[in-house]
């Protein structure tokens, strides 16, 4: 593979001493699939399910912090992260050092990122309003811990040197720093899936279709895996003093790749209309309420309580749509005879697909009937 090697070489190649090349292919794949979500994401927005949300730039916002994230962590391989140390110069592996520490500065914000654009997009779907609150306190959980964690990061080795992490004195505390931000970061993970759960709980529907809505918020739980594995990478890192720092590295530099694409990524499964086809659930922003006059089928779903949803798609429109039915009902009465003839009139509006300030999608249905009665005496 083509890559500018910290001695100049145009290619890398994986030696005992020198495994580079295992972070230029995650960073690269990563990279290359982070960029593809995003897009399908942005055109699914401005093109087929309109408008462009606070979830969508949040989600963009961060695939482009990833974006910067990996280069920056390209160029450290380039300095010689994932090489011996003993074949870099002391002032190319302080460089090396030093750009990886940015690039980890950067991790935290792009994660952050995610979680913010998961629990706005739950905001945007949800109709009640403790859903509505709980999402927005998720999102606000979401956005303190990156700013702490980003703290956390930037000072996870003791000045004047807070990127020298092979120094185990120095780094003392870069352990607990890191348990602290990942650990917080899984519970985040697990409240998401919660969070759905208790929203789709109410809801008259098929299990089947519940559970594929949970998936579909739940595909990030997949990092806590290689998220624990980097943890227990960094605790060796620093739990004895390093003669080889920029070679250890290379690890747990490899994880945070795969933390961090797979986290950006999965911000925008839910949004992908494969979720969506086996069901028409409005659950992932991809469908919409059906308009007066097209619905395609009686797919009504009933939440407890009384509120009635018909969840199918249509074209997105921002007119309202009314329809005015009347029923005239008269019943023939024999001469001779006493009766009574009533006519009943129905006046039914629908709002198809109303977007307030939250671009929350409703139903608003009004009905008013007028009996009139008349007795002829004969």
């Amino acid at each position: 593979m083509s890559f500018s090697n910290y001695d100049g070489s145009a290619y890398i190649e994986v030696t005992p001493d020198r495994h580079g090349a295992f972070i230029v292919i995650t960073g690269v794949i990563g990279l290359i699939w982070s960029c593809m979500i995003i897009a399908i994401r942005v055109y699914l927005r401005l093109h087929l399910n309109p408008p462009f949300g606070w979830d969508d730039m949040a989600a963009v916002f961060g695939t482009v912090v990833g974006i910067i994230q990996t280069s920056v962590t390209l160029s450290a391989v380039h300095c010689g992260i994932g090489t011996r140390e003993n074949l870099l110069t002391t002032e190319r592996a302080d460089t090396a050092l030093k750009t990886l520490y940015v690039s980890w500065l950067l991790y935290p914000i792009a994660i952050c990122s995610s979680k913010v654009s998961i629990a706005l997009l739950i905001a945007r779907l949800t109709r009640t309003k403790h859903h509505l609150w709980a999402s927005y306190g998720l999102t606000t959980l979401s956005f303190l811990w990156g700013v702490i964690s980003l703290f956390l990061v930037a000072f996870q080795c003791r000045a004047p040197r807070p990127w020298d992490v092979g120094n185990a004195d120095q780094c003392s505390g870069m352990f607990s720093h890191w348990s602290v931000i990942e650990i917080v970061n899984m519970i985040i993970e697990a409240l998401i899936p919660c969070l759905i759960i208790l929203i789709v709980w109410s809801l008259c529907m098929p299990l089947a279709t519940k559970i594929t809505v949970v998936l579909a918020f739940s595909l990030q739980l997949l990092v806590v895996v290689p998220t624990i594995m980097r943890i227990q990478f960094l605790r060796g890192l620093t739990s004895a003093p390093q003669a080889d720092r920029t070679f250890t590295l290379t690890n747990s530099t490899v994880l945070t790749e795969v933390v961090m694409h797979f986290s950006l990524m999965a911000a925008t499964f839910p949004c992908l209309r494969k979720f969506l086809q086996a069901f028409d659930l409005h659950m992932g922003a991809t469908t919409n309420l059906t308009s007066e006059g097209e619905y395609t089928g009686s797919n009504t779903y009933t939440r407890s309580g009384g509120a009635s949803y018909a969840l199918k798609s249509m074209d997105r429109s921002h007119s309202q749509s009314r329809s005015r039915a009347s029923i005239d009902r008269r019943q023939s009465v024999p001469s001779g005879t006493m009766g009574n003839t009533t006519m009943i009139s129905t006046v039914g509006r629908r709002r198809s697909a109303e977007s307030d300030g939250s671009q929350r999608v409703m139903i608003r249905k009004t009905e008013e009937w007028e009996v009139l009665s008349s007795r002829d005496d004969k």
